[in-house]
C-alpha cells in the first residue's frame, strides 16, 4: 500500500509541514519515501532543488539530527526511515526560488 502527498510550496523560504510529529507511532516495517521534484512550468528561470527534512519542529532542516534529502528539479530521490523518528520530528519540504514549486512524496 502507498499514498502519495503532492503540494507547491510557496516562495519565501518557509518550508511545507508534510507529516508532523506523532508520540503514539510504535515500532513497525520500515517507511519508504520516494521525493520527487517534479519540474515546473517555464516560470522558474533556473535550476533549482527542494530539501525534504526530518527534524524537530523547531528547525528541522538545521539541527544535528536533522535527515535531509536534497532532490535536484525534474528528479527523484528514495530513502528509508524507520517510523519511529515521527515520535518526535516532522517531515518538511522547503526550497528557495521566487515562485512556487510542486513537490510529491511517495510513502510505502
Amino acid at each position: 500500500m502507498s499514498i502519495t502527498l503532492t503540494g507547491t510550496i510557496p516562495p519565501g523560504g518557509t518550508p511545507v509541514v508534510i507529516l508532523e510529529a506523532n508520540p503514539e507511532i510504535g515500532p513497525g516495517c520500515p517507511l519508504k519515501f520516494k521525493f520527487s521534484a517534479p519540474l515546473p512550468d517555464s516560470k522558474v528561470p533556473v535550476p533549482y532543488a527542494l530539501n525534504f527534512c526530518i527534524g524537530p519542529a523547531v528547525n528541522p532542516c538545521g539541527e544535528s539530527v536533522s535527515f535531509v534529502v536534497v532532490v535536484p528539479g525534474g528528479q527523484e530521490r528514495l530513502a528509508v526511515v524507520d517510523p519511529g523518528i515521527f515520535k518526535n520530528n516532522v517531515l518538511v519540504v522547503g526550497q528557495g526560488t521566487a515562485v512556487p514549486i510542486p513537490f510529491a512524496v511517495t510513502v510505502e
